[in-house]
C-alpha cells in the first residue's frame, strides 16, 4: 500500500478535487494553515486524530470515508458549489449565517418568478 501518510495524502487530493475546492478553501473550511494542509496532502506530515475530525467536517464526511483507503468517496455526498457555499458560510457567527441564509431565498425567489 505504501506509506500510510503518502497513501492518506493522495486520498485527502482525490476527495477535496471530487468536491472541486481548492486547498487553500479547504484549510479555511477545517480552520487550519493551508501550509499544513499541503504538508498533510504530500504525506511529509501525518494527522493528529484532532486534525482527521476538523478535516472531516470540512469535508462534510466521517473520519471512516476519510480513512477508507480502498474506495472512492460515497456518491451522495455534496457538489463542489455546495461545498464552496459551506466553505464560504462555515466559520461565520450564527447571526451572519442568517442573513445569508435569508439572502440565498430572496435570490432563490427571485430566480423563479
Amino acid at each position: 500500500m505504501g506509506k500510510v501518510s503518502t497513501v492518506f495524502g493522495n486520498k485527502l487530493v482525490q476527495i477535496r478535487t471530487d468536491l472541486g475546492i481548492s486547498q487553500e478553501e479547504l484549510a479555511f473550511k477545517c480552520n487550519m494553515h493551508s501550509a499544513h494542509m499541503g504538508q498533510l496532502e504530500r504525506g511529509e506530515k501525518s494527522p493528529t486524530l484532532e486534525t482527521l475530525q476538523k478535516i472531516a467536517d470540512g469535508l462534510c464526511i466521517t473520519v471512516s470515508d476519510l480513512l477508507n483507503f480502498d474506495s472512492a468517496l460515497p456518491a451522495n455526498k455534496l457538489d463542489s458549489k455546495t461545498n464552496k457555499i459551506i466553505a464560504l458560510t462555515q466559520n461565520r457567527t450564527d447571526a451572519e449565517k442568517a442573513k445569508i441564509y435569508n439572502m440565498i431565498k430572496i435570490l432563490i425567489n427571485n430566480h423563479s418568478e
